[in-house]
């Protein structure tokens, strides 16, 4: 096990003999300012920085004698070390519709509110967590424990299609087809990316829902396992209560060490589902 300072597991020895450590990030997002500081940090402490695979950032190489002194000036711009250990971990994102013009939902502000609410949390094992804006998701929120993937259900105003096509190509999936001048959506093939409402030239084309896919009990370290489907659709406002439900179950009933994947391969997808969708 690797040597911590303090009993901060984000704050440990590497093969150098020197310590890094893993600030938290959110959502992938830093002001500029705290940018600037993590760099100072590193250059008058330590050797280098390592972006993460989960939207961290590490500072390596500082000896153990000026770790006080990085944290604190690292603490003077909100940031501090974390996401290790058997706890929830830090929430990544991909940037949304905010941003990214092929997203169907907003995911920055909705990670962070959920960092924010549930982040260090101590549980039975590592909880990650992960949001993506469409369902072609860069975050890969089906390995995470708990993922979340933006969706939007299409329809259109077919009275006002001008039947230019432009649905059709950009459908991945073959849900949108034309026959003689007529569009028509299978909802069966459809992922729900709302790619076909953001390029419908003549704004025919809108959201009869939207919200986010909801998978849980997945895992990205060996072996890889891609999650279940709690939720084909739910809502944004209904996410944070439904995570509070699963973090709960999973506190009362799961057993130290065990991850969220073992813990539902244990008592069943069926008999969790009821557990967590339970008032």
């Amino acid at each position: 096990m690797n040597e911590t300072y303090n009993g901060i597991p984000s704050v440990f020895k590497r093969r150098d003999g020197n310590f890094e450590i893993k600030v938290l990030v959110n959502a992938g997002m830093l002001t500029s300012g705290q940018m600037k500081i993590v760099s100072e940090v590193a250059e008058k402490y330590g050797t280098g920085l390592h972006l993460t695979m989960r939207q961290e950032v590490g500072i390596l190489g500082i000896p153990e004698d000026l770790l006080d002194k990085a944290l604190a000036e690292l603490s003077e711009v909100g940031l501090s070390p974390g996401s290790a250990g058997p706890m929830i971990r830090n929430v990544t994102a991909c940037l949304g519709n905010t941003y990214c013009f092929k997203a169907a939902q907003e995911t920055t502000s909705l990670a962070r509110e959920i960092g924010e609410k549930f982040g260090e949390q101590k549980v039975p094992g590592p909880i990650k967590m992960a949001v993506a804006g469409c369902p072609y998701p860069c975050t890969r929120p089906q390995f995470n424990e708990i993922g979340l993937m933006g969706r939007v259900k299409p329809d259109l105003n077919i009275d006002d299609c001008t039947s230019c096509g432009i649905c059709v190509d950009v459908c991945k999936t073959g849900a949108t087809t034309m026959d003689d001048g007529n569009v028509t959506i299978d909802y069966d093939k459809c992922n729900m990316c709302g790619r076909c409402i953001i390029n419908c030239p003549a704004d025919v084309r809108f959201s009869a829902g939207d919200g986010f896919m909801m998978f849980v009990g997945g895992r990205g370290s060996w072996p890889p396992h891609e999650g279940q489907i709690l939720h084909e659709f739910i809502s944004r406002d209904e996410i944070i209560d439904q995570i509070d439900r699963i973090v709960t179950v999973y506190k009362e009933k799961g057993e130290p060490g065990k991850r969220l994947k073992e813990f539902i391969g244990n008592i069943g997808f069926e008999e969790f589902k009821q557990l967590v969708k339970s008032e």
